[in-house]
């Protein structure tokens, strides 16, 4: 974990922090084995891979002598990634939201698995991501909603909303 922590600063549109380690069931005995866990966001389309290279480059030269160490990235969801039709109705709603003097960013990639990903799964659906409420410091634990963020997107999903049903 030492010899990787900063391993994915290098390789742009990735992201590695360790989240969880275990090693040894007794304090007073040096533990035959340990396993350690990292949240990956990737956002480049190789990032994986290059991430993977990475780390099997970093841990190559051992840090204790002895040991043997390994790194596997096992991707477990799916990224999102927009389609046209959900970019189409991203930039509408980026029209209704500059309406009242708000800007909307346009999300074309997710670094993480998102219930976006998995909605798009097939690719025949009309996804977007990112029209939720504002907030801040996602998934730590000083994470927070921007209470001013509710009525705007309100407003912005019943417009879009009846927008899109007036296409039917």
């Amino acid at each position: 974990m030492l010899q990787t922590k900063d391993v994915a600063k290098s390789i742009p549109g990735t992201q590695l922090n360790w989240t969880m380690a275990k090693a040894g069931t007794v304090r007073n005995q040096i533990p035959e084995d340990a396993v350690a866990f990292a949240d990956i966001r990737i956002t480049a389309p190789d990032g994986v891979e290059k991430l993977q290279a990475a780390l099997d480059q970093k841990i190559k030269d051992k840090l204790i002598p002895g040991t043997e160490v390994k790194a596997t990235i096992t991707p477990t969801r799916r990224l999102f990634v927009a389609n046209e039709r959900g970019r189409a109705i991203a930039k509408e709603g980026q029209a209704i939201y500059a309406e009242i003097d708000r800007k909307l960013s346009l999300t074309e990639m997710m670094g993480a698995a998102s219930d976006a990903a998995d909605a798009n799964r097939n690719g025949k659906a009309a996804v977007v991501e990112g029209f939720g409420l504002a907030g801040f410091g996602y998934h730590a634990r000083d994470e927070y909603v921007d209470t001013d963020s509710i009525v705007p997107r309100l407003y912005l999903m019943t417009r879009l909303l009846t927008e899109l049903g007036k296409q039917k």
